[in-house]
């Protein structure tokens, strides 16, 4: 039998706010020796020897992370971890082995491990591996909860919108989400994806750059998920081939379908580049997404939404839109729609020095970024003569300065604007040989 322990040592009571840590080891030494560190440090411990009381424990326990040897008497751990992955899909598991190799640790992190450490175990990287491993998890979860919530807006349009896409989720038939690039698609999709069949399964989003060659490939991705195929007018002669052809044979039925074009396929099919038959097998259910100047009496709601958003989850300060600046972004054309909304918010909120954003910081930001498009729409600045990489890190430099003189020389707030860690873009700036102090 397996062993739930809630001791510790010494007389300090159980931290309640550590999880469950399963622990699945057929050493007795190595076991007892984890489950003793482990409620050193607060956790709650259960232990299994083999496979048969690990899968007692981890369908009545519940643990929130499980540690999992690869080799057992009775199952090896790669196949445990495809049982546990399949019973909970968001199960967090990191793997122990003694002499595992680069290909099973591959196939570990493809199944959903979210770590594979090596044997003989440092009780430091072991625990630091747990923690991180926990912060991915409640980091993950958090995301999929801002995922999975309402799309923002009450005019009519996005009422109405809501309430399709409750009845569509229901059904298992293709569905396709029409609209201007910036209006929503991505969450719509992962809307439609909460409500679905198969809304414990995972959201895979596929683009032209990244759509599988093969069929087994694409039915595996699929199998149990939810697959977002992004920009579906513009996959090549080859992937329509094979998606029209999986769907005509019906290899694509055990999940949910869900395309998004901002091109009109009607056109691509005049035009000669896109299948005629792969359209109607995708548009069995069609929701067409407004543009944001179409319901601009949204913006309110919307900006209070991405402030929220901003201050939980990339710890921004909290900073009040005027009535006579919301005012502002309501009589504002919007050509990059909800997109461009969410990135002025952030905008704001990184740049800001007050807590009052007024009608004059509204009318600075939007003046920057218009400016910021026109550069972006002047190339010659790119040597189109230089392979790739080269000319990648000439973008990458013109991009990265124009961030820091947008925050006059501040590498933290530059980080934000750009959505990167803030040590990502120190090495970055130092591959590049940008010191942020002149610029």
């Amino acid at each position: 039998m397996y062993n739930y322990s809630t001791t510790v040592k010494g007389n300090d009571a159980v931290s309640n706010d550590k999880p469950l840590i399963l622990v699945v080891d057929d050493e007795p030494d190595i076991r007892e020796l984890i489950q003793d560190i482990l409620l050193d440090e607060g956790y709650k411990v259960a232990i299994a020897e083999n496979g048969e009381e690990a899968r007692s424990a981890f369908t009545t326990q519940k643990p929130g992370l499980t540690l999992l040897d690869i080799w057992m008497p009775d199952v090896d751990g790669i196949s445990l971890l495809k049982e546990f992955k399949q019973h909970d899909s968001n199960a967090t598991i990191v793997m122990m082995s003694g002499h595992g190799t680069i290909e099973t640790a591959v196939e570990a992190t493809r199944l959903g491990a979210s770590d594979f450490i090596e044997k003989p175990l440092s009780m430091a990287k072991l625990i630091r591996g747990i923690e991180l491993a926990l912060e991915s998890q409640s980091k993950h979860v958090a995301l999929q909860q801002l995922y999975s919530q309402e799309p923002v807006g009450k005019s009519n349009q996005l009422t109405l919108l809501r309430e399709q896409a409750q009845r569509v989720a229901q059904h298992e038939m293709p569905t396709l989400l029409q609209g201007e690039d910036g209006s929503g698609k991505h969450c719509f999709a992962h809307y439609l994806h909460s409500l679905g069949r198969y809304a414990s399964g995972k959201f895979i989003e596929l683009t032209p750059e990244s759509f599988p060659a093969d069929s087994l490939k694409l039915t595996s991705l699929a199998e149990n998920n939810c697959l977002f195929i992004n920009d579906v007018a513009l996959l090549s002669e080859s992937s329509q081939a094979l998606l029209s052809h999986l769907l005509d044979n019906k290899k694509l039925t055990q999940c949910q379908l869900i395309f998004a074009t901002q091109h009109s396929l009607e056109s691509a099919i005049s035009n000669g580049s896109f299948l005629e038959g792969l359209l109607y097998q995708i548009n069995s259910i069609t929701l067409a997404l407004p543009a944001l100047r179409n319901h601009v009496e949204d913006i309110p709601e919307l900006v209070q939404h991405f402030v929220d958003e901003q201050t939980s989850h990339s710890d921004l300060p909290y900073r009040h839109f005027t009535v006579a600046a919301q005012n502002r972004l309501r009589n504002y054309s919007w050509p990059g729609n909800v997109l461009e909304l969410k990135n002025i918010i952030q905008r704001l909120l990184v740049l800001s020095e007050s807590e009052d954003i007024d009608v004059a910081e509204i009318d600075n930001v939007l003046q920057l970024m218009s400016e910021q498009s026109e550069q972006l729409g002047d190339t010659t600045g790119i040597n189109y003569d230089l392979p790739l990489r080269e000319a990648r890190e000439q973008f990458e430099r013109l991009y990265l300065l124009q961030k820091l003189q947008e925050t006059d020389g501040n590498v933290g707030k530059a980080a934000k604007l750009a959505g990167m860690e803030r040590t990502h873009l120190y090495r970055k700036l130092r591959t590049l040989g940008i010191d942020s102090k002149h610029v």
